[in-house]
């Protein structure tokens, strides 16, 4: 389970809630239509930027922020030469009772195609299809949250434009100004609040899941591949060691995936 983020939400609301309580006049920063006007103007504005199909791919995609498990790539890599060795010394059909061993359902999906005799090619592409639309439903989570991200303080400021132009109307209580203000300017605090502690630190971590997730994709695709080739278990483990170090966007990561595309 990925625990940074529920933790991260948690000390970034204790800090902030916890720093107005500890000032004066905290009653002030729960004001309901604010949170009316920023919540659901932002709700809205999503909905009309998306499709009922991507809003609840969207919404299934925040729910799995929360059980993301990250790709074990040294496992994968150490599980592909097993394999290979086991196909090399009895037959790919020997990879059958492997199978049940198997816990990545992707792995599993491709080895089952090598099993059944599926041509290379038929093999890659249903493999590649199948991660373009995993990773399509990742990519339209990435945008929902940076959208709602964009929108949140956009409707903060339209809460305190409205706020504003209601106190402006009422200029016969000089004392009344000041309390006016600290209301209109309310709305504003709670978008850039969710835009910048939720919507948007959520979007960067939506992102890094999908980039961690397509490199675990290529590693079994290409272990798959290699295992359906016949080639030796040692060159399999070389070639899929290269993906191991194209994590970072280090000189050495950078090498290797030139290294890898060449293999």
């Amino acid at each position: 389970m990925e625990k940074t983020t529920p933790i991260g939400l948690v000390a970034g609301f204790v800090l902030i809630f916890g720093t107005i309580m500890m000032g004066q006049g905290w009653t002030t920063f729960f004001d309901v239509p604010s949170m009316v006007m920023v919540i659901g103007g932002t709700t809205a504005a999503l909905m009309v930027s998306s499709s009922m199909v991507d809003l609840k791919t969207s919404l299934a995609g925040i729910k799995g922020l929360f059980g993301y498990q990250a790709p074990d790539l040294p496992h994968l890599v150490g599980q592909f030469g097993d394999l290979a060795r086991t196909a090399r010394r009895e037959g790919l059909l020997a990879l059958d009772r492997a199978l049940e061993d198997v816990e990545d359902e992707f792995m599993g999906f491709g080895l089952e195609m090598a099993v059944d005799g599926v041509d290379e090619e038929e093999i890659e592409d249903l493999m590649a299809g199948r991660v373009r639309t995993e990773l399509s439903d990742r990519r339209v989570t990435v945008k929902f949250l940076n959208n709602a991200g964009t929108f949140c303080p956009a409707f903060g400021m339209v809460g305190t434009l409205i706020g504003l132009i209601q106190m402006m109307q009422n200029l016969e209580d000089p004392a009344a100004i000041g309390a006016g203000m600290a209301v209109a300017m309310i709305t504003t605090f709670y978008g850039a609040f969710l835009s910048n502690l939720l919507f948007l630190p959520a979007a960067q971590k939506a992102k890094a899941q999908l980039e961690e997730v397509e490199l675990a994709r290529e590693v079994v695709q290409a272990g798959v591949l290699g295992i359906v080739r016949g080639e030796s278990p040692s060159m399999i483990e070389k070639r899929l060691g290269l993906y191991l170090k194209e994590g970072g966007a280090t000189e050495e990561g950078e090498e290797a995936a030139e290294l890898r595309k060449a293999a």
